[in-house]
């Protein structure tokens, strides 16, 4: 097998193992790039990276390791953020409205999506805060990071006490308002300091 990482290539006379092949990998990116995906002879693999390799590491020839850098991948997780939150702002927009009545079982799951999400934009602020290419307005997300995990710890007091005419209060005036800013940030990193794909 041969193991291919831009303009390195490390020939395996013997068949590794996945471990091996995983630790080379890690060592190849070290601290400068983050891994994309692997392409095993021609065949593009973009998850569960260690079960293709456990199944197929013997037939393998060459694995092409794609790897971003780091101001890359900042650049990605922004336009992935940037485009949840405008697919979620249809939905998001009308849910404080089924909680001034008794709530139907389709808005509690709309609310669970809510949080899930609210959840991976934490996850996403986190990425950024501990990365070296953070945007220029960083501040600015640290603050609504800040204001995002006040607004979901009203959320699960009201949602404890069943106050579903709070929930609605919170989610209109807090968190939705919040993820609009969110958005607004985003877009100006983006524009200033990342790139869109070009769509021409």
């Amino acid at each position: 097998m041969k193991l291919v990482f831009g303009q390195q290539q490390i020939d395996y006379k013997n068949v590794p193992s996945s471990d091996d092949i995983i630790g080379k990998i890690n060592e190849l990116l070290a601290e400068s790039y983050h891994f994309s995906h692997f392409i095993a002879d021609g065949t593009e693999v973009y998850e569960q990276h260690e079960d293709y390799l456990n199944l197929n590491v013997d037939r393998v020839k060459i694995l092409e390791v794609v790897a971003k850098t780091e101001k890359e991948f900042m650049n990605d997780v922004l336009l992935s953020a940037e485009d949840y939150l405008k697919r979620a702002k249809p939905e998001i927009a009308v849910l404080p409205k089924g909680f001034n009545v008794q709530p139907t079982t389709g808005t509690w799951t709309s609310f669970e999506m809510l949080l899930e999400g609210a959840q991976w934009l934490n996850d996403m602020l986190a990425v950024i805060g501990d990365s070296r290419e953070r945007p220029e307005n960083w501040d600015a997300y640290a603050s609504l990071s800040g204001v995002m995990q006040g607004e979901l710890s009203k959320l699960g007091v009201a949602v404890e006490k069943e106050n579903h005419e709070l929930i609605g209060d919170i989610l209109r005036q807090g968190l939705i308002p919040n993820f609009e800013a969110l958005e607004v940030e985003i877009g100006k990193s983006i524009d200033t300091q990342g790139t869109r794909a070009n769509l021409n």
